[in-house]
């Protein structure tokens, strides 16, 4: 058992921790996994709930009623589930512009380049290939307008492109967040991704864990990707599981913050290049031709984007 001054000093250090920001302390990690069933944190679930809330009851869509219609059973699936995945909604000669233009920008610059992966992101990305915003065509935001019940903004966007990591590389820790996760997210948020080169099983997909399955493994115990061994076999034959394989353009959509995911890794001589956007819903009209802020991040993560 510690001595009195080791436990003085640690009780010292979890009363200013918690005086300055209780709901990351215990015990409230361990209400969130139990009451919300993910590891998004009590923050996250609680203020992503109401903000979702409000949005949906103050949101007016700017889509068409007729093309609403036509996606509303899709937008139902994605609350339910937080998981939608789709082969045909994102055009071929779009995916090949996109993708032509960032090989373009890569041979000339990138965030990260290694033998692993190549990146870019955020303004930078944004600025260089704008045409990555012909994503959200009519039927895409339709579908996405119908689930937030009115407008959403563009947060942030990355692009990737990963290669095959040797097992004795992986022992050393994650290359690119492929252990089963939560996003530490409001859970108002979404995340789209996009495939910019046709994907089978063996170029290590995108996989998660849709909404009731990620309260099942969460609830029975998985506190922590760095647990992930323990739960992998387990969680990998979910029938839950949904992985993002499929000719270039395939969109998938996932509630990160409330769904378990993880990258897949390519096996040798495969690679995989796809693009992922964050979508928060607005009081506005949708405006998905650039990246904007969002005052959600203020309050879950201590940040505003403002561009």
């Amino acid at each position: 058992m510690p001595d009195p001054i080791t436990l003085s000093k640690r009780a010292a250090a979890f009363s200013k921790g918690f005086a300055s920001d209780p709901l990351t302390h215990w015990p409230f990690p361990t209400i969130a996994r139990q009451a919300y069933g993910n590891l998004a944190g009590f923050r996250q679930n609680l203020y992503g709930s109401v903000h979702e809330s409000y949005r949906r009851l103050t949101g007016r869509p700017t889509t068409p009623e007729s093309l609403r219609s036509e996606v509303h059973e899709d937008a139902r699936k994605l609350r339910r589930t937080g998981t939608f995945m789709a082969r045909d909604w994102v055009e071929r000669d779009v995916v090949d512009q996109i993708e032509r233009r960032i090989l373009e920008v890569l041979n000339t610059d990138a965030i990260l380049h290694s033998d692993y992966m190549s990146l870019l992101e955020g303004e930078k990305l944004a600025q260089s290939v704008p045409e990555i915003f012909k994503v959200f065509n009519p039927k895409v935001v339709a579908l996405l307008e119908s689930y937030f019940g009115g407008g959403f903004v563009v947060n942030s966007t990355t692009f990737r492109l990963t290669r095959h990591v040797p097992d004795e590389v992986r022992k050393q820790g994650e290359i690119y967040s492929d252990h089963w996760h939560n996003d530490s997210i409001a859970t108002s948020g979404l995340s789209l991704f996009v495939l910019l080169k046709d994907l089978d099983l063996d170029g290590g997909p995108t996989a998660a864990l849709d909404i009731p399955s990620t309260r099942a493994v969460v609830r029975g115990g998985y506190t922590s990707r760095g647990h992930d061994s323990v739960a992998r076999s387990g969680i990998e034959a979910n029938p839950g599981k949904v992985e993002m394989t499929g000719p270039a353009g395939t969109i998938l959509i996932v509630n990160v913050a409330r769904c378990l995911h993880r990258a897949g890794i390519p096996a040798p001589g495969k690679e995989r290049e796809w693009l992922q956007f964050r979508l928060y819903p607005c009081s506005g009209p949708t405006d998905a031709s650039r990246l904007r802020g969002t005052k959600i991040l203020k309050y879950t993560n201590g940040i505003v984007q403002d561009y």
